[in-house]
């Protein structure tokens, strides 16, 4: 397996949260993911390794290695790898974390946390941040990483795409998630935007 090269090229002075971010994933452990690092040279290396079948790639350019099953953890730690301290990862990257298969890995991940809204690309993917609050009864930890609970999750996304809610809506309820657990989620989200169009669209009947 190629080994990645352990420091950046020479760039403009990044945030700490984003130094952190680029170093937390420089020794690979072949049992979990990592993130390579951000030169071309790495970069490289790891596709090549991902066509020679010794990589997979799990989220954005976070890979481990092809033998690894990207189960619930994989998926959150190599999300883990990607968003800064302190965030909670919301809406379709929560899903993915929650279902994975059939849901794709997310180009595009969506974060609540402190101090000012900040997009940034990062390991390949869009980070969209919002101070959005969130009910601390909506947040679980898995693997390190915060992201919102799966009824809450299917709430949100039922908010912003509400055609979208019944195909995600069945994924999380074989996963385990009921009526009850969503009913509490509008309840704790009364008042924010759309949540009325998102429980009329998760009354609905799912077809069979």
């Amino acid at each position: 397996m190629t080994a990645f090269p352990t420091a950046p090229t020479a760039c403009a002075p990044s945030p700490a949260w984003l130094t952190d971010l680029l170093g937390r994933g420089r020794c690979p452990d072949p049992s979990g993911p990592w993130l390579p690092a951000p030169t071309a040279a790495a970069l490289a290396a790891a596709s090549r390794d991902v066509r020679d079948g010794l990589l997979r790639r799990v989220v954005g350019d976070v890979v481990v290695a092809a033998g690894v099953q990207p189960d619930t953890g994989v998926r959150a730690r190599a999300l883990g790898l990607l968003v800064p301290p302190g965030a909670v990862v919301v809406g379709w990257a929560a899903a993915w974390v929650h279902v994975g298969a059939p849901l794709p890995p997310p180009q595009q991940v969506q974060v609540v946390r402190p101090g000012a809204a900040r997009h940034r690309v990062v390991g390949g993917v869009r980070l969209v941040a919002s101070r959005c609050l969130l009910d601390e009864r909506d947040v679980v930890e898995v693997a390190g990483l915060a992201l919102t609970r799966p009824a809450r999750t299917l709430l949100d996304v039922a908010r912003a795409e509400p055609r979208s809610a019944a195909r995600l809506r069945e994924l999380l309820e074989s996963a385990g998630v009921g009526s009850g657990d969503v009913e509490r989620a509008v309840h704790r989200a009364r008042g924010r935007a759309h949540v009325r169009t998102a429980r009329r669209a998760l009354a609905a009947p799912l077809a069979r």
